[in-house]
Parts: C-alpha cells; structure tokens; sequence
C-alpha cells in the first residue's frame, strides 16, 4: 500500500498534472493513511513525505533530506513547540498519579455508602465527576467508567448508558479546558497556523475566545444535562440491556477525595496566578484588564510547563504513603502514555510546515472562496472535520491534519476583516469530537466501552443519536447561526431550548423519578 502510494506520487511528479492535484494530493495520501492503517502519525507522516516529493520534483532523496532538515526538526524548535512537548509529558504523569492515588474512588464511595441510591443520583455524579475530571479525555474515560460502573449496575442504570455519559463528558470537557493534555496540541496548531499572519491575539487568547463558539461540545454537554434530568433514553439506549448487580461496599480509610481534588485545584491556580505573574506589572491591583493581556502575551509555554510540574508535584506529595512507590511508576507510566500522542502532535506539526510550502492553503482559499462567502466557511470545516473524524477514529489526527488547511485558507478568504477565526478554530475542534463519539475506531469510544462494560459496538449505537442531535443542533443554530450574522450566545440560548425541546416534547409520558 504505502510502496504504491510513493510510486503514484512519484508518477504524479514526472507527468502534468493540475496545480490542484498537486497540492491536495498529500493531504489525500495522509487520509487514506490513516483510514487503511488506523494510525494517525503514520499518515501525517506520509503526507508530509509526499509533499516534500512533489517539491523536489520527484528526487525521492532531496524529499526525505528536505523533509527532515526543512520540516521535521525545525518543527521542534521554539518556546511554544517545546513548552507543547513538556508540558503534554507532564500532563501524561499528573493523570496517571491523579488516577493511582484513589482520590475519585474515595469520592465515588461516598455515593455507594448511601441508601438511597437512585439512578439520576449515579447519572448526576458521573456527570459532575466527569467535569472535574476534565485534564485529560481519555483517563476521564477509563477513570470514571472502572469507578463509576458498580455504582451503576447497583442502581439501575444500563451500563451502555453509562458509557454514553462518560464518553460524551470526557472529550468534550477535555477539548474547552483551558489546562489539559489536549491544549498543548492545540494552541500549538493555532499558533502555528497564525505565525506571520499580523494576528495580534496570542494562540491562548485565539482559544478562550473560540470556546463560546464550540457549539458540538457545548451542546454535547448541556444534551447530558438534559438526559440526566430527563432519565432520557433515546432510540437504542431504551433497548439496552441491564446489568444490575449488588455491589459489596467497600472503603479505603486511608485515601482521602481530597488527594485528587488538592492537585487539580493546585493546577489550575498555578497555571493562572503564572500568566498572570509572568509579564504583569505592577502586579497590584489586580484588575480585568491585567487578566485579559495576561492570557494575550507570551508567557503561554512558560506558565503551562510551570504550573503543570507544580501541579504533579502536589499530586506526588499527597499520594498516599502506604503506596507512594507506585507513586514514581505512575510518573513514568503517565509520560509513556503520551509518547505516541506526541509524536502524532510532532508529525502535524511536520505536515502543516509541508503543506504551507506547497501552498495548499492559499489554492483552497481561493478555490472555496469563488464558490460561497467565508461567513459560512466554519460550517463546511464543521461537516468535513466530523467525516475525517468518523472515518479514522481520531479526534488528535483531524486537529492536525484539519487546522494547519483550515484556519490558513480561512485568513487567505477574508484578508480584509477575519472575524471568524475563532469560529474556524472552534469548528475544527467540534468537528474532531463529533466524529470521535460517533466513530467505532475512536480510542475513547473503546475505552469509554471497555471501561463500562459494553462492546464498542454497543456503544457506538446506543450514543449515535445523541451525538447526531447534538450535531445537527451545533451545524444548524450554532456554524450556520454564525454565517447569518447571530451572535454565538444567542446562538447557545436557541440551540438549548431547542435541546431542551427535544427533552421534554420526548420524554413527557414518562416519569423521571
């Protein structure tokens, strides 16, 4: 497969062929990549490997010279790619040391010890605990569904409907927070798509403003909340089997809710009070104005590095003594776990530097622009972003393969006055997480699974609808909604009450004790 797709390339190369073919082609490879072999890092890796043949004009040895001289490890340097690398490697620790320690257990053993134990209750926790867990998407997964699953069997809640509410959670939460491991992968794309673009606003600053404007995820949340309230099982879901089963109780002394609740509040005040502090002066008074700049500045690789060690490092100190030699394996083992994310970070960093030399952004622009206005150009990215989502199964390879094409072409349409960049990021981001709950392929929709106790497959079909809904809410009020001039809380307001709507116009011959 992969020797045919260089010969191919090769051949493309040697014959005429259309400007648009050239350019497009490596991102095609990298697609098909990642769709026959599952592996986002080696498509990204293809496709920067094809467009480094197409600018040496088929010279396979100048390609893999220039790709990795021009490309590959000059994609490494600067504050913010090594600040991405650090602080993803820490992040990997601090949520493998959260998870050891026992600290959600402990929390999650509070509801078992309780009589009442009525299944909006368990859905509630999973819900909340879920947003607390909200600095990595894929330990969300795991940590939530191994805690919260006996709970869940005891008070009749069909564990496909448990996979749902923590699948749904984990990776939307994880995809708004401003500290997580996904925010290094993603500020780093933001910024190295705007590097010398004349954007004024900081890559952290491009980020928070487009969090309004996620609207999958936003509504992905707020449909939990509403399913919860509702006890709403749509579809699938209300053929879904129960497993209840009466769980023996049991408590750990010794570990306290606090040993995860400390560092994750240490966290996410190191990381603030550090932009803050970092180019801030005079520190006092504090004021909105000083907070605002903070987040626009450079102190981004600095102040997430920083505050992550300080928050790993709470963490590690308040591990439990009884245990606290697994306290260093879980160190170790969290930063292993981020080595292959990190290296598919690394090649999308790789590919985008590609893909700008071949100048696949600007013949997008200009090919998409002649065709519809750029007031809707987020809508489109929502719709392909969702597919290239669903076809590979990774949220982490469509941000990287999506952003580094999207967000140029986008600020290549409206030169004048890109007033939506922050949609286009926001869409980029919706797009990858709608896909990803929707897809058999995901890891979190088999972890989700596996840690609940259902098949992926289960899964997938029991959560379809929901995410569908939450889809066509986001596309339609929400990317569309923007392309009609409606502001984005306006647009929130009017996707939830339709959500809202949909709740209760459903659910209104059934009792939701």
């Amino acid at each position: 497969m992969i020797s045919s797709l260089l010969l191919i390339s090769w051949l493309i190369t040697q014959v005429d062929t259309p400007q648009s073919f050239k350019v497009l082609w490596p991102a095609v490879v990298a697609l098909l990549t990642i769709l026959i072999f599952k592996q986002a890092a080696l498509g990204l890796a293809m496709g920067a490997l094809i467009g480094c043949i197409s600018l040496s004009h088929g010279d396979i040895f100048s390609a893999i010279k220039n790709l990795t001289t021009d490309h590959f490890f000059p994609s490494m340097q600067g504050s913010w790619r090594i600040g991405a690398i650090l602080f993803t490697l820490v992040m990997g620790s601090f949520a493998v040391v959260i998870e050891k320690g026992g600290g959600f257990t402990a929390l999650a053993q509070k509801f078992l010890t309780q009589e009442k134990n009525n299944g909006r209750r368990v859905e509630t926790a999973t819900g909340l605990m879920g947003l607390m867990c909200f600095f990595d998407g894929l330990a969300n997964s795991l940590l939530l569904g191994k805690i919260m699953r006996p709970l869940a069997d005891r008070a009749g809640v069909t564990r496909a409907k448990l996979a749902y509410l923590v699948d749904s959670t984990s990776s939307s939460i994880a995809c708004m927070a401003f500290i997580s491991t996904w925010i290094a992968t993603q500020l780093s794309l933001i910024q190295q798509s705007i590097d010398g673009r004349g954007i004024e606003d900081s890559a952290y600053s491009l980020f928070l403003q487009s969090i309004p404007q996620n609207y999958y995820c936003i509504f992905t949340l707020i449909l939990v909340a509403l399913v919860i309230w509702r006890r709403w099982d749509m579809g699938p879901m209300h053929r879904a089997k129960l497993s209840r089963k009466e769980v023996e109780i049991t408590t750990h002394s010794s570990t306290s809710m606090w040993v995860a609740l400390i560092p994750i509040l240490v966290l996410a005040l190191a990381i603030v009070s550090l932009f803050y502090l970092w180019e801030t002066s005079p520190i006092f008074p504090i004021t909105t104005d000083k907070l605002t700049k903070s987040f626009s500045g450079n102190a981004g690789p600095y102040a997430l590095t920083l505050g992550s060690i300080i928050g790993l490092a709470t963490a590690y100190f308040l591990f439990p003594k009884s245990a606290k030699q697994s306290a260093s394996y879980a160190v170790k083992n969290g930063a292993a776990s981020m080595l292959t994310p990190l290296f598919i970070l690394i090649m999308a960093w790789t590919f985008g530097s590609v893909m700008k030399e071949l100048g696949t952004a600007k013949w997008l622009a200009d090919a998409i622009g002649s065709q519809f206005s750029p007031d809707y150009f987020p809508a489109a990215v929502f719709i392909t972003g969702a597919l290239i989502s669903f076809l590979t199964g990774s949220s982490w390879g469509t941000m990287a393969l999506m952003m580094p094409l999207a967000l140029p072409a986008y600020l290549d349409m409206a030169t004048d006055q890109p007033t939506l960049i922050t949609a286009v990021i926001a869409a980029v981001f919706s797009g990858a997480v709608f896909g990803d709950h929707c897809s058999p392929f995901s890891d979190t929709t088999i972890v989700s699974a596996f840690a609940c106790g259902v098949s992926a497959q289960e899964h997938v079909i029991t959560q379809l609808p929901y995410a569908l809904l939450a889809a066509a809410t986001a596309f339609s009020v929400g990317f569309i909604g923007l392309g009609t001039g409606l502001p984005p809380w306006l647009s929130i307001i009017i996707g939830t009450v339709t959500l809202l709507t949909c709740a209760c116009f459903f659910t209104r011959k059934k009792e939701t004790p």
